[in-house]
């Protein structure tokens, strides 16, 4: 995770071009029927167990410079995280729904050296708060695509203090993963039974470990 975030230090550089990334200032206050974002709500996590995903912002510092990720995990069929840098969030008039446009992070690898850099593609979804607790976004694409989008899907996420990660890749990502382990020892045929459940188990909590940090990113 260092070397990566090493590597982002370029990718920071990379969004000063785009004018830097501004975090929105919102209101504080609610209305009973139609609750409002509050400045607590971007420091919070967003889970969904419909759709095995969760995502959150996180505010970071490279040297002088400080921006903002989005962290999106998918926890589905095709466990992966991904990385983006927002470059403009911008809430509505009625103070109802966030709308970020980001860019996706790339990583390049050649002759074992990994390098980041920012896709030239433009993606937006729109979080509109729903409860105090409950919001809606969409998630577009399939399998190891799916993303955060404006078109797709609609599912109904919860604001939490505590990342899901942990829990999400406990009840996910270890059975999908342990099953595809299994399958592809079974398949070799070079291993005993016991043997394949042992390895199986063995690479599923290792994937389990990988998600969750990857997640959590930490500098």
């Amino acid at each position: 995770m260092k070397r990566f975030w090493i590597k982002l230090g370029l990718v920071v550089m990379a969004v000063g071009t785009l004018g830097g990334v501004v975090s929105p200032s919102v209101a504080s206050a609610k209305t009973k029927a139609k609750p409002t974002f509050t400045n607590t709500d971007l420091k919070r996590y967003y889970k969904s167990d419909k759709s095995k995903t969760a995502f959150y912002f996180k505010t970071y510092k490279s040297g002088k410079k400080t921006g903002q990720m989005l962290i999106f995990g998918d926890f589905g069929a095709t466990p992966n995280v991904k990385y983006g840098v927002p470059t403009s969030i911008k809430l509505s008039k009625d103070k109802r729904t966030l709308t970020t446009k980001y860019k996706l992070i790339k990583f390049t690898t050649t002759d074992g050296q990994t390098t980041t850099s920012l896709t030239k593609t433009v993606y937006t979804f729109k979080l509109t708060k729903k409860t105090s607790t409950t919001f809606t976004t969409k998630l577009k694409g399939t399998k190891a695509s799916r993303r955060l989008g404006t078109t797709g899907t609609t599912y109904t996420y919860t604001k939490v203090k505590k990342s899901p990660a942990p829990a999400y890749a406990k009840k996910y990502v270890k059975p999908t993963l342990y099953k595809q382990y299994l399958k592809a020892f079974a398949d070799s045929g070079a291993l005993t039974e016991e043997q394949q459940e042992e390895y199986a188990t063995k690479y599923a909590d290792q994937g389990v470990t990988t998600m969750v940090n990857n997640f959590n990113y930490r500098s």
